[in-house]
């Protein structure tokens, strides 16, 4: 189903910068730096905080956080949101960032919010070591396995297959090289710090202050975990599978530490508060797809998106494409039949880094503020997620 609306605006759109995994930020609690972001997002709107109904947070990790299942909670609290409204937390894989814009939309719809505060965070440095198997007993002189989250690739229990399996067939499949995806990963790089020079991300950073060593440091742009990647590096770099020939740690996302946080307001709260919408949120899909072709359900919800809305993709000026896999990026730009020049025009999770619940948020966030720079119309974000899904948002510039 893709849904259409006139009603529904962004008025705060803010994002703390991307910090490498390990980096500045892997002491803070998720709720702490989703906060820093909220407060600049509802400052920079003119919003009494306490005209925030309600809070939507997408936070997969929640059992690295300290608030574990509460983070949400606390991300609204943390922000100035008063106590009485409630708060929810979301969970849809790397489409999470996404569907928690559409979550809060729904919301005012529906008349339960005239304004919500929404988005996304994920430390994913504080992404907990396993041990499994010892919860009821092991046997004498068995060894406890120690096993890292973030690096463990487990087989999905539908297709039998491992992520980085059924991205590399997928790849394959669409005729997708090696050098293809080196070649987008460089760019990526290449565009993000094209972007941080010309500071094209200024109006959408919130900074935040961690305590290092002992002191109080500002971390006020991103630091991800490479600064610039080169062709003839990636060219060295081993298959991630055995027997793979496209994947490897230089063309997928790294993990990440970050947060985004938007503004979203029905039109009569926009008109009885005097608020300045930056965007409006004019509409939306989810889709599913065959759990075994995952990263097909980005392009799929965009394609059903613009069916809907009787659009074009040429009538589209940019897209926030999730290339959490170069691959994933390069299938949905030969599906949609878009230019590269359109796709991630500042870079993506490639060079950002992808804290996985914050990455939708940000990339909306940064439609927003880059659809005013450029005095563009139109942007598409959308998502592929884990199990067969796509979820894409159409904002357009007010």
């Amino acid at each position: 189903m893709a849904t259409g609306t006139k009603a529904i605006f962004i008025i705060g759109a803010k994002r703390t910068p991307f910090c490498s995994y390990g980096g500045p930020l892997r002491e803070l609690p998720a709720s702490h730096v989703f906060a820093a972001a909220a407060k600049e997002a509802i400052s920079s709107a003119n919003v009494d905080p306490s005209l925030i109904d309600n809070t939507i947070v997408g936070n997969i990790n929640f059992l690295s956080q300290c608030d574990g299942g509460k983070t949400p909670r606390y991300c609204g609290i943390y922000s100035g949101v008063p106590i009485s409204s409630p708060a929810l937390g979301v969970s849809k894989a790397c489409g999470t960032g996404l569907q928690v814009i559409i979550n809060s939309a729904l919301d005012i719809l529906i008349g339960t919010s005239k304004i919500t505060l929404t988005g996304g965070t994920d430390l994913m440095s504080s992404l907990p070591i396993l041990v499994r198997n010892v919860r009821f007993g092991t046997a004498l002189g068995t060894s406890y396995l120690l096993e890292d989250h973030i690096q463990k690739q487990i087989p999905d229990s539908f297709t039998g297959l491992t992520m980085q399996k059924m991205v590399e067939d997928l790849a394959k499949k669409y005729g997708i090289t090696r050098e293809d995806v080196d070649e987008f990963a460089v760019q990526s790089h290449l565009r993000r710090k094209a972007a941080e020079e010309s500071k094209a991300f200024e109006q959408e950073l919130a900074s935040i202050t961690v305590t290092l060593k002992k002191k109080h440091v500002v971390v006020d742009r991103d630091q991800p975990s490479q600064q610039s990647v080169k062709t003839e590096d990636l060219r060295q770099l081993p298959a991630l599978l055995e027997g793979g020939e496209v994947l490897t740690s230089g063309n997928v996302s790294a993990p990440a530490d970050g947060a985004a946080a938007l503004l979203i307001a029905h039109e009569e709260a926009v008109r009885s508060h005097n608020l300045r919408p930056l965007a409006r949120l004019a509409a939306w899909t989810c889709v599913g797809v065959d759990p075994k072709d995952a990263g097909l359900g980005g392009a799929q919800a965009v394609k059903k998106l613009l069916e809907e809305q009787k659009l074009r993709a040429d009538d589209v000026d940019l897209f926030e494409i999730n290339e959490n896999f170069a691959s994933q990026a390069l299938i949905a730009a030969k599906e949609l039949k878009v230019d590269r020049s359109r796709i991630n025009v500042n870079g993506g999770a490639l060079a950002l880094g992808d804290p996985i619940s914050a990455t939708g948020a940000r990339m909306a966030t940064h439609l927003v503020h880059e659809l005013r720079r450029r005095n563009l119309k139109r942007g598409i974000a959308a998502s592929s997620c884990g199990g067969g899904q796509g979820v894409a948002i159409l904002l357009e510039k007010i």
